[in-house]
């Protein structure tokens, strides 16, 4: 074992986060962290009730540091118990969340019909995804080829059965995340779990979920899905034109 590494009895060596002792028995609250980044996928959280005795220094010290007792968490059971909190909203916000989502899921059906009888999609027997360039490119078809402009919105795992964002997949190039974490900042502003949470469980039905949402947020045409080694990709489509 390294310095950077713990063992966890259940999953082995693992990098790890510092997290209060509040979240490690009760998963299933919010979780105050930052969100991932390549170097350091699993940030260190605490509770509301710590959050409050942290926002009261501006920061952990002498003061305050006594209020969190804190453990530590492998990334694997890390990121189990962060996905308990998806479900975390109050009465109202969980209304509004369903109320919103039935409106989205609508309006993308309705987009979607548009963008496939508009641009012919149906008469192309091949399509191909570049993520150099963020282009998902149609062809083989008797009209000249269609280049779309496209967003990645994240990714669906049949293995896992789990939703991951794109903003904290780090596998995926950046041409096609640049403009998702506008999705995430959407989930911040309303305090809906399910888009700042970084992975958690779900089905097909939730990847066609949040990519309405991100349909919403980033002003698509459309959205497509791909096949992967796994899964699925669940992408926004932005713009399109034919190839000259």
């Amino acid at each position: 074992m390294t310095a950077e590494t713990i063992t966890c009895p259940t999953h082995g060596e693992s990098q790890f986060a510092f997290v209060c002792k509040h979240l490690i028995a009760h998963p299933a609250q919010k979780w105050h962290c930052g969100y991932p980044e390549e170097d350091e996928p699993w940030r260190d959280a605490w509770c509301s009730a710590c959050n409050e005795a942290f926002e009261r220094e501006g920061e952990w010290n002498e003061n305050n540091e006594g209020e969190a007792d804190i453990g530590m968490l492998c990334g694997h059971c890390y990121e189990d118990g962060i996905a308990q909190s998806v479900t975390c909203m109050d009465d109202a916000t969980g209304s509004a969340w369903v109320q919103f989502l039935q409106t989205q899921c609508e309006v993308q059906r309705v987009k979607q019909q548009a963008m496939v009888d508009n641009w012919r999609l149906n008469d192309y027997p091949r399509w191909d995804y570049y993520q150099e360039t963020a282009q998902l490119v149609f062809s083989g078809g008797e009209q000249a080829d269609l280049v779309a402009d496209v967003e990645f919105v994240g990714t669906l795992s049949t293995a896992s059965h789990t939703w991951m964002w794109s903003w904290a997949n780090f596998s995926l190039l950046e041409p096609v995340r640049s403009r998702i974490a506008a999705v995430r900042g959407f989930g911040e502003e309303h305090d809906y779990p399910l888009l700042t949470v970084p992975k958690w469980k779900a089905d097909a039905g939730d990847g066609w979920h949040m990519t309405a949402v991100a349909l919403h947020v980033l002003g698509g045409l459309g959205v497509y899905r791909a096949p992967s080694d796994n899964g699925f990709i669940f992408m926004v489509v932005m713009s399109a034109q034919l190839r000259t």
